[in-house]
């Protein structure tokens, strides 16, 4: 990956000024694709507001005020994504990466003790040496499960884990009836109740059909929507603009032009 990238070719999610400057944060290679992530330079500093350049972002780190997922991070270019929570000392709310009114990702308040727990899809199967199965998670991570219990758990279906120990508390199944959140794809941030799975061959150009609260069916990709919960989900989802953080460097351009500057 290319150390540099221009403010241009960036993902539109990122809140970013695309003219101001030639070039933005790369993220690092992580656990997320540059596509479906931003850089944690760019949460601290556009979105949440807490330096106005990227010295200040760097001594932040420094001093190990941030954790992603419950552990600590100082690399600036980090790739946060999907479902990872954000927690920073002496803040009142942590935050986890969900998606919103067809954006991919932005930053949701969740209560502080809600960082602990992060559901994660299973995206890869495979036996490993000793028979053992391996599961492959959308965050980069890996679980190993006993040959036993190899039908416990399939691909779309997801674990909700606690951090950063990662132990296992619970398979959500991907099944009609369960909660599920469409998180990418035109729809990303719908949720409801999965009504109903057309699968076609190949399974991954499936079509599902999701049923929101007041009754409106949205339809998406099998590959774009998460278990979250059973009859209602097992994590704080955004319901209205109050539940996330509107980028901080959108309230200076609006503080701006209200003073005429």
């Amino acid at each position: 990956m290319s150390p540099h990238i221009k403010r241009l070719a960036a993902p539109d999610f990122w809140p970013i000024l695309k003219k101001k400057n030639k070039w933005a944060v790369s993220p690092s290679p992580g656990p997320h694709a540059i596509e479906y992530s931003i850089p944690l330079a760019v949460i601290l500093r556009e979105i949440l507001g807490y330096a106005s350049n990227l010295k200040e972002v760097k001594i932040i780190l420094s001093k190990k005020y941030v954790k992603r997922d419950g552990k600590t991070i100082t690399d600036y270019k980090f790739p946060l994504g999907f479902m990872d929570t954000l927690e920073l000392a002496k803040d009142q709310f942590a935050y986890r990466l969900l998606p919103y009114k067809g954006k991919p990702l932005v930053c949701a308040k969740i209560p502080k003790e809600e960082a602990s727990l992060k559901i994660c899809k299973v995206i890869g199967k495979r036996t490993i040496n000793g028979g053992k199965i391996q599961l492959n998670l959308h965050d980069g991570r890996n679980t190993i499960f006993d040959a036993q219990d190899k039908d416990k758990v399939h691909i779309n279906d997801s674990l909700l884990i606690t951090l950063p120990d990662q132990e296992i508390k619970d398979v959500l199944k991907f099944q009609e009836g369960n909660f599920c959140l469409i998180y990418r794809g035109v729809n990303a941030g719908s949720y409801g109740i999965l009504r109903k799975i057309n699968l076609v061959v190949p399974k991954k150009n499936s079509i599902i059909e999701i049923e929101d609260d007041k009754g409106n069916v949205v339809r998406t990709n099998i590959n774009y929507a998460i278990p979250i919960g059973y009859e209602k989900p097992l994590i704080k989802l955004i319901q209205n603009d109050e539940d996330y953080v509107i980028p901080a460097i959108y309230k200076k351009i609006y503080m701006r032009g209200y003073h005429g500057e």
